[in-house]
């Protein structure tokens, strides 16, 4: 059984919150073979066959989900529907092409589920992350103006220079915790996969709730992604 009351608080105090080693749940091997074999030489899919059937095997997470919708409404004032938008990511050793791109997600909240770690490297592919670095935005405008503002950290050098001035956490997720957080006041980005790492990269990132999905840059991005 999962804490919902401890969930929603650490949502509200930390923005952020740890479950258990998804290992005791199920087979993460299975799936993460199936999404990779699904995603082929790709490094985002979404909505993946294999992705789905994660979901449907994590014991908490139809319960989650309600949970997370009825806070969206009462404590966000979320007004769309119930959906999710459901994204595979799979990072190779040697593949820098992503890593330090610092941002705030569209949706409210974001569950990330670790499903392939290297054991060993220079680098795995750490998260890297601020909680609670801007106010949820109150509007479109303020949601962009404030995306263009701190895209000023969206490499190495403006990573360690906000952590001259805020706490910066790292988590390899080895311990394969999956982590939900509130994705548009969580700044996070990810170092890259060394290429001594011992294997590939690969989680799943589950969105829920774009405030403005019928017209927001999230929308737009997620366009471009698929293109």
């Amino acid at each position: 059984m999962i804490n919902f009351e401890e969930i929603n608080n650490n949502l509200d105090n930390k923005g952020f919150h740890f479950f258990e080693d998804i290992r005791k749940s199920l087979d993460v091997s299975e799936i993460a073979e199936l999404i990779k074999n699904e995603m082929g030489d790709k490094s985002f899919k979404e909505g993946s066959v294999g992705h789905k059937k994660l979901l449907m095997k994590i014991p908490y997470y139809s319960k989650l989900k309600e949970f997370l919708y009825l806070k969206a409404k009462n404590d966000f004032r979320f007004k769309g529907s119930d959906s999710e938008y459901l994204v595979s990511r799979k990072v190779d050793p040697g593949n820098a092409k992503e890593k330090y791109r610092a941002h705030f997600d569209s949706h409210l909240f974001t569950l990330v589920v670790p499903l392939k770690i290297p054991d060993s490297g220079t680098n795995c592919g750490e998260l890297i992350y601020v909680p609670n670095l801007r106010e949820n935005p109150s509007s479109e405008i303020s949601n962009l103006l404030t995306k263009i503002y701190y895209k000023k950290y969206a490499s190495k050098e403006g990573i360690d220079n906000l952590s001259r001035i805020k706490k910066v956490h790292e988590n390899d997720f080895k311990d394969y915790k999956p982590i939900l957080f509130r994705g548009n006041t969580f700044l996070h980005t990810n170092k890259g996969v060394s290429s001594d790492a011992s294997s590939y990269r690969l989680t799943c990132l589950s969105h829920f709730y774009d405030p403005y999905e019928n017209f927001g840059i999230g929308r737009l991005l997620r366009a471009f992604r698929k293109r």
